[in-house]
């Protein structure tokens, strides 16, 4: 098999450079009349209802997808935007986000079956992220119908599923995502992926140790990332033993946990995104719009 394998990825560059030196390589598509060149899909994120840009696109990222210019068509993701089971007739966290998945996979669908020439791009915020990436990171391992070649780049911010190996924007930072990182990463389009956080963020920059905050955020996830809830436990135990488990989810453990984290809601660190510096002088916001303005 590795030999055949081989032979045909020499026969495949072999037939490649025939292509170039005849002068038939197959030219980039170009989108046709009345299609954008990439069109922007944006995922908001829970509660984010804030006033809309003129694409519709409420809150956070209104600032980021507003006025990209020429060649740039955006569509706001519309979905429950839940978390509670009381929100929007039941629709919990795991519901709301494959909701937004759906929604967002179907509009890309859409534009990518009308305007075969051109591309797609997300950008999602906080849930809004948590959907985007799970998109991508589909589209990326060749588990959806729109392609790898058709994602023309992705900006997450806030993402609750960020991993260590997420290409960062900004500031280093200590943790990951409270949902823990996606086991198979983004595959065919990780060098498109542009992850963004706030280091006071807990929802995307959990402490390592901050166990109790991990196991409510593989809750949350509604167990779509069963390895996350296993992994937590093996952490524990890897860093004192089965005793360690114990104190762990001790109540004084517990209550430190939940006293951070209010202090992290009530500095909102989660929704400044507006402020927050990746470049000296240039916001979060402001770089993912230069980011998707700049794409083709």
């Amino acid at each position: 098999m590795r030999r055949a394998l081989a032979g045909l990825a020499i026969m495949s560059c072999a037939a490649t450079g025939l292509g170039l030196a005849a002068g038939t390589a197959a030219a980039a598509p170009v989108p046709g009349p009345g299609c954008a060149r990439v069109f922007v899909l944006a995922v908001p994120g829970t509660w984010d209802n804030g006033p809309r840009n003129g694409a519709g696109v409420p809150g956070m990222l209104s600032r980021a997808t507003a006025g990209l210019g020429a060649g740039k068509h955006v569509i706001a993701v519309n979905y429950s935007q839940s978390f509670f089971p009381w929100d929007n007739g039941g629709k919990v966290y795991p519901n709301s986000k494959a909701q937004a998945i759906d929604v967002a996979e179907r509009l890309g669908e859409q534009a990518l079956q009308r305007c075969p020439g051109s591309k797609v791009a997300l950008i999602g915020y906080s849930q809004g992220a948590d959907a985007a990436g799970d998109l991508a990171a589909r589209i990326g391992t060749g588990q959806d119908r729109i392609r790898p070649q058709q994602v023309a780049g992705v900006v997450l911010v806030s993402d609750p599923r960020r991993g260590r190996g997420d290409h960062l924007i900004g500031r280093p930072l200590g943790g990951e995502g409270v949902g823990g990182p996606r086991p198979g990463g983004f595959g065919w389009v990780s060098n498109r992926v542009n992850t963004i956080c706030d280091p006071n963020d807990m929802y995307c920059n959990t402490p390592p140790n901050y166990y109790v905050t991990k196991i409510a955020g593989a809750l949350a996830e509604g167990g779509q990332n069963p390895a996350l809830a296993a992994g937590v436990l093996n952490q524990m135990i890897l860093q004192g033993g089965i005793g360690n488990v114990t104190n762990e989810l001790s109540d004084a453990k517990a209550r430190q946990q939940i006293m951070e984290y209010n202090a992290f809601v009530e500095g909102g660190a989660h929704t400044d995104y507006g402020a927050y510096e990746v470049r000296p002088g240039v916001s979060a916001l402001a770089w993912a719009h230069d980011y998707l303005a700049g794409l083709n």
